[in-house]
């Protein structure tokens, strides 16, 4: 018999938003915070004035909490993995971009410039640990809110005509 126990597709979906809310067991908390610290600065935004701005706790939340839950569902090993993918993320600061201090204790600007360091690396290593944190966090980040509506995808089915940025309330493409 499955997990489920034979519970109704609308009961699965509540479990999944019960699991959701109250977080995995994927992260130890210094891997938790690390990957705060990167989605943060993935998600950052410029103001009005040009300066970086974080996203709100909100979307760091929602993107942290999914790779969280699906490191919870996974093996033991893959857990132990991306525990010590973490300390990497977390201690290569010096050597990529030459700043004395871990990934999560620098400024959002110095974390942001570490991170496009690590995507444009020659070295395909490098590339891969940012993608393993990238990938998961920002799939969950960009499902919901005004990110959703960034990509495009803020209509009621994909069948649904999109609705274009400055055509008003009644614009459709």
């Amino acid at each position: 018999m499955h997990e489920d126990g034979g519970r109704s597709a609308p009961e699965r979906a509540a479990r999944g938003v019960e699991l959701w809310e109250r977080g995995g067991r994927g992260l130890s908390p210094w891997a938790r915070r690390i990957a705060w610290a990167a989605a943060e600065a993935m998600l950052c935004d410029e103001d009005e004035r040009g300066e970086l701005a974080p996203p709100g706790a909100e979307v760091c939340e929602r993107a942290v909490a999914a790779l969280d839950l699906s490191l919870e569902h996974g093996t033991p090993e893959t857990r132990r993995a991306f525990g010590l993918l973490a300390v990497c993320l977390e201690l290569l600061p010096p050597f990529v971009i030459g700043a004395f201090g871990r990934m999560s204790r620098l400024s959002l600007g110095r974390r942001l410039a570490y991170l496009e360091a690590l995507e444009s690396s020659r070295s395909g290593l490098l590339a891969m640990l940012l993608l393993a944190f990238k990938v998961p966090m920002c799939m969950a980040a960009f499902e919901e809110g005004a990110e959703l509506a960034l990509t495009g995808f803020d209509r009621e089915s994909t069948a649904a005509r999109r609705r274009l940025p400055g055509l008003g309330a009644g614009g459709r493409a």
